[in-house]
């Protein structure tokens, strides 16, 4: 093989590998709400299905470790009053463990709106909306209908519009 054909070769790879890259960034989020099951941090689950019809409802993929994600957290809970018709849904991959520490930090359970657990290594909500950053935000409407999705993170202010 000629140096030139080496060359060729190597851009057809790159320019495959860009495409198909580009394709799964670009992808299309269904309106629709995902399956999935988590494990809570008291031992049950909770799944799509566990989610009240004729409520709004905001998925937010997280990692308890992440500044942003505690962050956002911080100021959701600063003003849950205008969330407090929201089911918000904290799922992340990591161990039950760490978002029990995270729920304890936060004192998640004071909030009967806001629940927390882990899809572990299932990943059917990171690859249904192709997560790659944290937080990563999803808004239902009260027939759980995607609204909007926040691939960084959403003003406080953005969110309160929704409703």
């Amino acid at each position: 093989m000629t140096k030139k054909n080496l060359i060729c070769g190597i851009s057809i790879i790159i320019f495959l590998l860009c495409s198909v890259l580009g394709q799964a960034q670009s992808k299309q989020i269904s309106k629709s709400f995902p399956v999935f099951n988590m494990q809570l941090t008291g031992g049950g689950t909770f799944s799509s299905s566990s989610v009240k019809k004729g409520e709004p409802a905001m998925i937010i993929y997280f990692s308890p470790t992440c500044d942003h994600c505690q962050n956002f957290i911080t100021a959701i809970i600063k003003d849950i009053q205008s969330f407090k018709n929201y089911q918000i849904i904290l799922v992340t991959y990591v161990a039950i463990n760490e978002v029990k520490k995270f729920e304890e930090d936060y004192h998640l359970d004071k909030y009967k709106n806001i629940i927390a657990g882990s899809e572990g290594t299932e990943f059917k909500v990171r690859y249904f909306y192709n997560v790659s950053t944290f937080p990563f935000t999803a808004v239902y409407n009260k027939n759980l209908t995607l609204a909007s999705v926040y691939r960084q993170t959403p003003a406080i202010d953005q969110l309160k519009k929704l409703q």
